[in-house]
C-alpha cells in the first residue's frame, strides 16, 4: 500500500511540474497592435536617437512597442522602409500605400541591421497614412 500512494505522490508531483513548465513555455504570442505605446516619434528622430547612443537606445526600446511617424521610402510586399533608415515588417500587405507617403505605424523594435544600416521593425501595423 505504501508503494502504491508513493507511486502516486511521484505521479501527481511530475504532472504538476510538467504543467508549470509548459505553461511557462509556451505562452501566448504578444499582440503588439493592442499593446500601450513605448514611444510615440518620428523615424528621423528615432534613428537619430539609436546613432547618438545604441547601448542605452537598445537598453530602453528593444522590444518594446513603438508608434513612429515617416514618409515611405520603398515597399515590398509585406514590408515598407521608412525615411531610408527604419525597416518595417507589416502584418498585412501594404497595397494601399505607396512610395513618397506620410504614414504612421505602429510595431516592435528587435534591433539593428548591420547589413543594411537600419532598425528593424516587425509586427507593424499602419495606424494611419497620408
Amino acid at each position: 500500500m505504501k508503494t502504491k500512494n508513493f507511486i502516486l505522490l511521484v505521479l501527481a508531483f511530475i504532472t504538476a511540474i510538467s504543467i508549470v513548465l509548459l505553461s511557462y513555455m509556451y505562452k501566448e504570442h504578444r499582440t503588439i497592435h493592442t499593446e500601450k505605446v513605448d514611444t510615440n516619434t518620428t523615424a528621423i528622430e528615432f534613428y537619430a536617437a539609436f546613432i547618438k547612443d545604441k547601448v542605452v537606445f537598445n537598453a530602453i526600446h528593444l522590444d518594446k512597442a513603438v508608434e513612429l511617424q515617416g514618409l515611405i521610402t520603398a515597399i515590398a510586399s509585406n514590408h515598407i522602409v521608412l525615411d531610408q533608415k527604419i525597416s518595417v515588417t507589416l502584418e498585412r500587405d501594404p497595397t494601399a500605400l505607396k512610395i513618397n507617403k506620410k504614414v504612421t505605424i505602429k510595431g516592435r523594435y528587435v534591433g539593428f541591421d548591420d547589413l543594411l544600416e537600419q532598425l528593424k521593425i516587425d509586427q507593424g501595423t499602419v495606424i494611419s497614412s497620408q
